[in-house]
């Protein structure tokens, strides 16, 4: 075992899984809340990658650590997932439940000057509610924030790793100011961090029209294709514009004809035939194939630097013209 293997096990076992599973009790206890808004049967459960990658590295002597965490931007993320809980019992007691247009202009200019690229309002259906979590109101506000190209293209690697946990912190910070900014106005909110959320993000950003989920699992954008990451705010406001599109389901075509993700995945964890899991939901991912090589190699990244639609600005348009061109 190396000096780097016993260090991060060590670090795991007094300071990493009594804080993650702290952080873990306090966002099922919300579950418990007569209000809360519940999973259903065809919820998916949450693949709590935190502690998964902590009990790989204490229990396999095989693992080999590459990278080094980003420990600044982690005890930031742990925070801001806290403060997305600690921070409910500040909505205001007896909340307004409709807003002005202009109220709604003033809200996404704030979101988008926190460094947010999407923003879209969306009705959530329950059965994306992750089992033993829960959420206090539908109305979903999906907001996705861009993944520097640059740093992508050199996945996997220590800097990638670094600018993904930052992407996470940045949007975790946004999604708690965003909900804060709501409470100033006398709405109600909970902000819904992008690394451990309550919810399946992707498919409710497809169900809101942002993109559209690739084979490799993740959300594929126009403008930024799958170099994004996702999160939510929930809000009691009922007239919200609420868009749901399915403009960019041809994206889900070209993924048929393309299959670059399938051969470049290192530990081939991308399939070519779809798998169906347990609540119906289907997916092409060997969830724990994806997993093991993840966590030894820097959170990997590969499937988002090697998709086309990650290649420049004009990927989206450019692509749609070759399914076009087939059908």
């Amino acid at each position: 075992m190396s000096l780097k293997h016993k260090f991060t096990t060590t670090f795991i076992k007094i300071f990493g899984k009594p804080r993650i599973n702290r952080l873990l009790a306090k966002q099922r206890s919300l579950n418990s809340m007569q209000e809360i808004m519940q999973p259903t049967s065809r919820s998916p459960k949450r693949f709590e990658i935190p502690l998964e990658m902590m009990n790989l590295f204490q229990k396999r002597d095989d693992i080999e650590i590459r990278h080094i965490f980003p420990v600044r931007r982690l005890l930031s993320i742990i925070k801001n997932i806290h403060l997305s809980v600690d921070s409910i019992p500040r909505n205001p007691t007896d909340p307004k439940i409709e807003a002005s247009v202009e109220f709604l202009e003033k809200l996404r200019e704030y979101a988008l000057s926190l460094g947010v690229g999407q923003y879209e309002y969306v009705k959530l259906p329950h059965d994306l509610i992750f089992q033993e979590y829960g959420v206090f109101f539908d109305n979903a506000i999906i907001l996705a924030m861009e993944m520097s190209k640059e740093i992508i293209d050199k996945a996997p690697s220590q800097a990638t790793l670094n600018m993904v946990f930052g992407t996470y912190d940045d949007l975790g910070k946004a999604v708690n100011k965003i909900a804060e900014f709501l409470r100033d106005h006398g709405y109600a909110a909970q902000a819904d961090h992008p690394l451990g959320g309550l919810v399946l993000f992707p498919p409710l950003a497809q169900k809101a029209g942002i993109g559209w989920v690739g084979r490799h699992g993740l959300l594929i954008t126009p403008e930024f294709g799958p170099r994004v990451r996702l999160a939510a705010v929930y809000t009691n406001i009922g007239n919200l514009p609420f868009a749901e599109s399915s403009i960019h389901g041809w994206i889900e075509d070209y993924c048929e004809i393309c299959g670059i993700c399938v051969q470049q995945c290192p530990p081939k964890a991308i399939l070519d035939e779809s798998v169906t899991h347990e609540t119906g939901r289907t997916t092409h991912i060997s969830q724990q194939d994806c997993f093991e090589y993840f966590a030894q190699n820097y959170g990997c990244s590969v499937c988002v630097k090697v998709c086309p639609f990650s290649e420049s600005a004009d990927a989206y348009d450019r692509l749609r013209t070759v399914v076009e061109r087939i059908e």
